[in-house]
């Protein structure tokens, strides 16, 4: 009765229950400026910046092209095998959409969905990817323990390439963001369960940035207070663009194994062996390990496998050679463990890799063709 009663009075006075609770202090940028200034501010200056990076068009051409390429790749190859599903969830169904490595996000299934939407260029799909992994960094490691960067980041990212595209300014651009701040979520267990969560995460991204207003990053009970990470790394200089940045997935396996995948390479192939030891990031160990897949979806976040295909010289697209003995030979001769970079050794022969190369537009051109056989790719976007 009393905790009924209790609730009862939390109830009628809702209005008064945000001075309950005192907020923490204010950290970083948010404690420099004065609380009715602060409100918003950030947000603004977050996409002045971003507008500014991306201002040179030829500078962002390439880098755009190649970064649709790859998005039409990996869409039309999902729109194949999951029919009816939206694009942005469509792009990222088969897992082989772009990748930020230093932000941990997948930028282009969330800003290229909306970009295309909207009927935007290339300068709104960079800022898109600008302001993603900006606040992704700036969210930081502590954020990704509990959140999905690439949903959180993701829908602040789609909000002003959305705008962008839709021709406003950038002020109303910094309306879209703010409000996209305010729905903006995504539990990192999608990822650590490997559910079809993850999906849906790139496409509500995606939906928030085409339905934004604003709120605030930085004020006290904003993103930064709730979500932990550095308000003040939001507007660092960079050399880089973010889109300039961004990599591609080549190999069919989870992109934390990618590095491991091009040690083995070199060392490949290997007919037999007696040890087969494979340092890993500690990312990779966490999330991409499992010592006896039994699934094509286990292989695939089979660290261990993809190195052991690798490593006879197999064609790690190829399915059918998760059972083969040649393989599960090989598999069972691996040992994992967390260390600073990927080295696979293999009887005292050892090549590593820090991270996996750029593809190259031939690469991007062959992935494009095994995930859709007998559809033309647009060659002119590589140019």
């Amino acid at each position: 009765m009393v905790l009924r009663d209790r609730r009862a009075e939390v109830s009628r006075h809702y209005g008064d229950i945000l001075h309950v609770y005192e907020p923490p202090p204010a950290r970083g940028y948010a404690a420099q400026v004065p609380t009715r200034e602060r409100v918003g501010s950030l947000t603004r200056d977050l996409v002045r910046v971003a507008v500014a990076a991306v201002s040179d068009e030829k500078r962002v051409r390439r880098p755009a092209g190649r970064a649709l390429f790859d998005h039409l790749a990996c869409l039309e190859a999902g729109r194949r095998a999951f029919p009816g599903l939206d694009d942005a969830a469509a792009a990222c169904a088969l897992d082989r959409d772009d990748l930020h490595w230093p932000s941990v996000t997948h930028p282009g299934a969330i800003v290229w969905s909306v970009v295309r939407e909207c009927g935007g260029d290339a300068r709104a799909a960079a800022a898109g990817y600008e302001v993603t992994v900006r606040l992704g960094l700036a969210l930081g490691p502590e954020h990704r323990l509990y959140w999905h960067t690439s949903a959180t980041a993701g829908a602040v990212g789609a909000a002003v390439a959305a705008a962008l595209a839709l021709g406003l300014d950038e002020e109303r651009a910094a309306d879209a963001a703010g409000h996209a701040t305010s729905v903006a979520g995504g539990s990192i267990l999608a990822i650590l369960e490997r559910s079809g969560t993850r999906v849906f995460h790139r496409l509500h991204a995606a939906a928030a940035g085409l339905r934004a207003t604003r709120e605030g990053l930085e004020s006290d009970r904003g993103l930064f207070a709730a979500m932990s990470g550095d308000p003040g790394a939001l507007l660092a200089e960079r050399e880089r663009l973010a889109i300039e940045e961004t990599t591609f997935r080549i190999y069919a396996g989870s992109g934390f194994a990618h590095a491991a995948i091009e040690a083995a390479r070199e060392l490949a192939p290997v007919e037999s062996a007696e040890r087969i030891e494979v340092e890993v990031p500690p990312a990779t160990a966490a999330l991409a390990s499992l010592v006896d897949p039994q699934t094509d979806e286990e292989a695939w976040w089979s660290t261990q496998y993809a190195v052991a295909v690798t490593l006879l010289g197999f064609d790690i697209e190829d399915r059918t050679l998760l059972h083969d003995p040649r393989v599960r030979e090989l598999l069972s001769r691996v040992e994992m463990r967390a260390g600073e970079t990927s080295i696979v050794t293999v009887d005292g022969r050892s090549a590593s890799c820090a991270e996996a190369h750029v593809p190259t537009n031939d690469e991007l051109g062959a992935k494009w063709r095994m995930l859709n056989p007998g559809l033309e790719p647009p060659l002119e976007l590589l140019a």
